[in-house]
């Protein structure tokens, strides 16, 4: 099942969101201590939902940042290994 990709950006670090994350979806991607990359089936779960699980939004609310939606559509230059977890994860 194809995938979207959701962006969590800390305001800090905060290795507990990294943890809550991890257990809740497959194949996060921790790309800095600040920015985790989070796979989603396509029509499944929202930004809202991602920023629930971190603790960005919600009663249980112990972090600060942002939950972006990557919409395929991102151009740059980085490390190999991160577009070929994009890839992956988009492509499967």
């Amino acid at each position: 099942m194809a995938k979207s990709v959701m962006a969590v950006i800390l305001d800090k670090p905060q290795s507990e969101v990294y943890d809550r994350l991890k257990r809740e979806y497959a194949n996060v991607h921790k790309y800095t201590s600040t920015c985790i990359l989070v796979p989603v089936p396509r029509g499944g779960k929202s930004t809202e939902d991602v920023a629930r699980t971190a603790g960005i939004k919600g009663t249980n609310r112990d972090a600060t940042g942002v939950v972006f939606k990557l919409n395929a559509a991102y151009s740059g230059y980085t490390d190999k290994s991160l577009w070929a977890w994009l890839s992956d994860v988009e492509g499967s």
